[in-house]
């Protein structure tokens, strides 16, 4: 039979990953500085050339130059800034028509926050603008399917889980969460998964899968409530191919318990005995793609409790 590692075994080969998000880091830093500098010797350059006599009549060619630069630097600057902001959805017609008029503007404005790449402060603001349309009733027949397929991360906050979703651009992957059959395809019946893929993962992709279990919904007075999960044992850490290549993966860590899972990830002995991790989905929408959904963590391990999580669905 197959043995599973034990969590002193997974300790000692976990590591390798923090040592190569190093070295990965250290070359997206190197790049940066690089690309800094070669811009700087450029421009640098134009302004310290010599001087000649020339016409009064060449300063107009000359303002057009410096206005031509400055006109090139501005769209250099834009089209930098959109690579290193998330992909997000426009307004879905089939939200607007079934909400009202607030709900929508709502909604329109915290993906605008999202696009511009406002400071945390207005991107959560706008979230409690629009909580409060929250169109997902947890006692509902259609409270579990709605959260079923795959979606795409285009925000968070708080995101100590994960520090790969720290990592700059073009080395920063993607970040996917898989719910109902199609998780139940990768990771086994009942499981739900969260997927890390592109970047420098290239083709690959990490899976971390565990259980979950449904909880009774909390009382929220004006809204509805959110739908509440608590995240079971066991989790599996693995790294195989992307969603539907049907490649094997291979376990990295296997535990069956939270403080076990907890120490393999270097978390503090509080860490190890806090409560099973809750998470509660605040804002769900079930109108296919790009539907949106907001979740955060409010009960468990205290180094991810406040993470907010904004998914677009596939």
């Amino acid at each position: 039979q197959q043995q599973h590692p034990s969590s002193e075994d997974s300790s000692r080969r976990f590591p390798w990953l923090s040592h190569s998000m190093f070295l990965v880091t250290m070359k997206a830093v190197l790049a940066i500085l690089i690309l800094g500098l070669a811009t700087w010797r450029s421009d640098a350059l134009s302004m310290s050339s010599p001087k000649s006599s020339v016409p009064a009549t060449s300063n107009n060619n000359q303002i057009s130059e410096m206005n031509n630069l400055q006109s090139r630097r501005s769209v250099l600057g834009v089209a930098i800034g959109s690579m290193l902001l998330p992909s997000v959805i426009s307004s879905s017609p089939a939200f607007a028509e079934s909400q009202s008029a607030e709900a929508a503007a709502a909604r329109e404005n915290l993906l605008s926050v999202i696009q511009q790449g406002k400071p945390d402060a207005e991107v959560l603001a706008a979230i409690d603008r629009l909580k409060p349309f929250n169109p997902l009733s947890p006692t509902s027949s259609a409270a579990a399917t709605s959260l079923e397929g795959e979606w795409r991360l285009i925000w968070s906050v708080n995101d100590d889980f994960s520090p790969l979703l720290r990592l700059p651009k073009p080395f920063k992957p993607n970040s996917f969460q898989y719910f109902g059959p199609i998780a139940a395809a990768e990771v086994g019946e009942g499981r739900v998964a969260q997927g890390l893929t592109s970047g420098f993962l290239g083709t690959s992709q990490l899976w971390l899968s565990s259980g979950t279990e449904p909880l009774p919904p909390k009382v929220v007075e004006g809204a509805n409530a959110p739908y509440r999960l608590e995240i079971e044992p066991p989790f599996r850490f693995q790294l195989g191919g992307r969603l539907g290549t049907n490649q094997p993966k291979k376990l990295i860590v296997e535990a069956g318990n939270d403080a076990d899972f907890r120490k393999v990830n270097a978390r503090s002995k509080e860490a190890q005995l806090a409560g099973k991790n809750v998470y509660e989905q605040v804002y769900v929408e079930s109108n296919g793609k790009g539907s949106l959904r907001i979740s955060t963590i409010t009960e468990g391990d205290p180094k991810i409790v406040g993470t907010i999580l904004i998914h677009e669905k596939m």
